[in-house]
């Protein structure tokens, strides 16, 4: 399929990254984009499936709101790690194994639009250029699912669309030299329309993707000493009490087995934060015996904190 050029086409790039960060009170979820599915029936030099795959991921890492863990090329990263493992290689700096994060969410897209079209009635040929003056339309169309990889049911599907339209004059030629994704790439009509179906794409995913909100929790216990799992960046000062519930209850439906919400634990003590850095704090126990990691954390609200 030929690309059109765009003799007054406006400078287009990648997807919007002015996405706004998740804010201090939620965890990012931990994602994974799959290669999409090409339904269109385009057959050009370009391996759609993998080149919107990559594209999406940018945007998604760009965005700030998630954390992307890598899937298409997962296997080159384990190659890495176990050849590390090799007497070849030295001690130092090798990567831990059974350190690779787990994905909560996955995506996966179909691409179900990546057309052109255009005429005109006025056409002269110049040299090897044939310049018209009619419009030329270019569109793109996704379908972007999220899937709860825990439970394999299907969180929600958005849409993403993009259409770009050309001036009123442009030249149309083969051209083999333009890389999907490319500069150049999103200088013509259909890099245009795939910059906005990316964009359009995000936009769903982030209003649709499940939130968790943060908790604070017990990260490690030192004797007295306990380490809470945030620190400056998510609000904790030095003499801030917090109260220490046992481990919940999980309460599922008898007819199918899906989680309807954990009942908190037992109050087992209570801890007073005397250290806060950037990304966890440190307290110590003030009461209470049986403290563990992964315990829950009630901040204590006192009249100094008001």
């Amino acid at each position: 399929m030929g690309l059109l050029l765009t003799g007054i086409l406006g400078c287009a790039g990648p997807a919007s990254r002015s996405m706004r960060p998740l804010g201090g009170d939620w965890v990012a979820p931990r994602i994974a984009v799959a290669s999409f599915e090409n339904r269109t029936g385009f057959e050009g030099q370009w391996r759609l499936g993998t080149g919107m795959a990559d594209l999406l991921v940018s945007e998604l890492v760009a965005s700030r709101s998630f954390v992307v863990l890598e899937r298409i090329q997962l296997n080159t990263v384990v190659d890495e790690i176990s050849r590390q493992r090799h007497s070849f290689f030295r001690r130092e700096g090798k990567a831990d194994e059974g350190r690779l994060d787990n994905a909560q969410y996955l995506i996966r897209g179909v691409i179900t639009d990546f057309s052109q079209t255009g005429g005109g009635e006025l056409w002269m040929r110049i040299r090897r250029w044939l310049i018209g003056a009619g419009g030329y339309t270019a569109r793109v169309g996704l379908t972007l699912t999220i899937v709860n990889v825990e439970t394999g049911t299907i969180v929600d599907s958005v849409q993403g669309s993009g259409r770009a339209r050309a001036g009123q004059a442009y030249g149309q030629a083969e051209y083999k030299g333009v890389q999907f994704g490319g500069s150049a790439f999103f200088q013509t009509p259909l890099g245009q329309a795939t910059s906005e179906a990316i964009r359009d794409g995000l936009r769903g995913i982030t209003h649709r993707m499940p939130r968790q909100r943060w908790e604070p929790m017990i990260a490690d216990v030192q004797g007295a000493r306990v380490v809470v799992n945030g620190g400056q960046r998510r609000g904790l000062r030095v003499g801030q009490q917090y109260r220490v519930r046992g481990q919940g209850q999980a309460v599922t439906d008898p007819l199918t087995g899906d989680l309807l919400d954990i009942l908190p634990g037992p109050l087992v003590g209570t801890i007073e934060i005397t250290e806060v850095r950037e990304a966890l704090a440190i307290g110590e126990r003030i009461d209470g015996h049986v403290l563990e990691r992964g315990q829950y954390l009630e901040r204590v609200k006192r009249s100094a904190d008001r």
